[in-house]
């Protein structure tokens, strides 16, 4: 019999860039099947969600500079706290997207500003400062089993590559950054050892504009970190032409490690057994014709999204690297996938199409798969109107997403 988990996904609504939407989240029962999707008012560019560890609250990261506690069984929000009272940030992409929760269920550390802090649920304004990150824009946080070193992705700021991830120590509240050859904005933990992972997000720019960005058709890596010693350890590198571009969720679960890549519609497994950083794996995540057919509003918004970014007719070398990472697709892929807490399954979300699917996890055999309401009033408990009449019929927005048990 299965084993039940509930697997939450944030959402940030039916843009071609998952930076710019609004904010919600979305609950997946397994083995019931049944689905809960609710938006915030007030709260934009829903990236991530957080689970305490008693699995009763969540805090969904975003980029608006705010901290939302929500009601994990109800999706209910519980309260809110404007991050601009703690530091402000100049940069609109500064926010406090994830975090980490102590066992107490009470504390979490979170990034605002140039600092990581450590915050009380019960006073949300009066977090204690624990010290300087030392990055442009500390992005995804993971630490390792101890609870002493922080991981820490870098999103970079608005006119340079980050090139770089952040140990912090919280022993002696120091960070030490470490130099790479490209920008890794994620990153994840291995579940037994002080190792860590962080994989390339590569983009393509002009002028050094990192905000209209577009993929990048190139190599790609992943790095291994020794978080003690705080440095690389081992590293993996593939081919433009291999399907691991523009990843978001990755994890690690029985030496397997699992990147989901939105702009290649798959979902990697690399082994990081200790000498056999080797042996990929990789799960293609194209929903079937029909599903995809269904989607016909939504590639029309992300084709008119992508030609407002860029002078379409004179940027074809982006617009050919675009297609040459998304495999002749203009729709974004896999940005949601995690194990569930056995082991026996793999949950995928795919942004574009709006799909969720569930594979087992030895085989890669597809075992329930289902397109998503899509973005309209049917999908809220306090319907929007007016104003988002236009974007009915589109994608929820799914992005980074978490599992737990029940």
């Amino acid at each position: 019999m299965d084993k039940p988990f509930s697997y939450y996904v944030s959402l940030d609504g039916p843009h071609l860039d998952g930076l710019i939407g609004h904010a919600g989240l979305l609950r997946f029962d397994w083995p019931s099947k049944e689905i809960s999707v609710e938006y915030y008012d007030g709260v934009s560019g829903g990236h991530n969600v957080s689970i305490a560890p008693n699995g009763k609250m969540g805090i969904l990261g975003n980029f608006s500079q705010q901290l939302v506690l929500v009601d994990l069984e109800n999706l209910r929000e519980l309260e809110r706290q404007s991050m601009l009272e703690i530091e402000s940030p100049d940069y609109r992409l500064r926010s406090n997207t994830h975090h980490l929760w102590y066992d107490d269920n009470v504390h979490f550390i979170g990034a605002v500003g140039d600092h990581l802090y450590r915050f009380d649920i019960n006073d949300l304004s009066q977090p204690q400062l624990l010290g300087p990150h030392k990055l442009f824009n500390a992005h995804e946080l993971r630490w390792d089993i101890s609870k002493r070193y922080i991981l820490m992705g870098d999103l970079g700021p608005e006119d340079k590559a980050a090139k770089q991830v952040g140990v912090f120590d919280l022993q002696t509240n120091e960070s030490t950054v470490i130099r790479l050859p490209d920008t890794c904005w994620h990153v994840c933990v291995h579940p037994e050892k002080p190792l860590g992972y962080a994989a390339t997000y590569s983009v393509a720019t002009e002028n050094e504009d990192y905000v209209d960005w577009s993929p990048a058709f190139r190599r790609e890596y992943v790095f291994e970190i020794d978080l003690p010693n705080k440095r690389v350890s081992r590293s993996w590198s593939a081919g433009a032409e291999f399907p691991i571009h523009l990843n978001s969720d990755i994890g690690v679960y029985a030496d397997r490690l699992y990147l989901s890549c939105g702009g290649s519609h798959t979902v990697v497994e690399l082994n990081v057994e200790e000498d056999k950083f080797r042996e990929p794996r990789i799960l293609d995540c194209k929903p079937g014709l029909w599903q995809r057919s269904r989607m016909w509003r939504q590639k029309i918004y992300n084709f008119i999204g992508a030609s407002a970014r860029r002078p379409t007719l004179i940027s074809t070398h982006f617009i050919l690297q675009t297609l040459l990472v998304t495999g002749w697709r203009i729709m974004d892929g896999i940005y949601s996938a995690r194990v569930s807490p056995d082991g026996k399954y793999l949950v995928t979300g795919n942004r574009g199409y709006n799909v969720l699917t569930v594979y087992e996890r030895e085989t890669f055999k597809k075992v329930y798969s289902t397109q998503l309401p899509r973005f309209g009033p049917e999908v809220f408990r306090r319907p929007y109107v007016g104003h988002l009449k236009h974007i009915y019929g589109m994608h929820l927005g799914m992005h980074h997403s978490e599992m737990r048990a029940r």
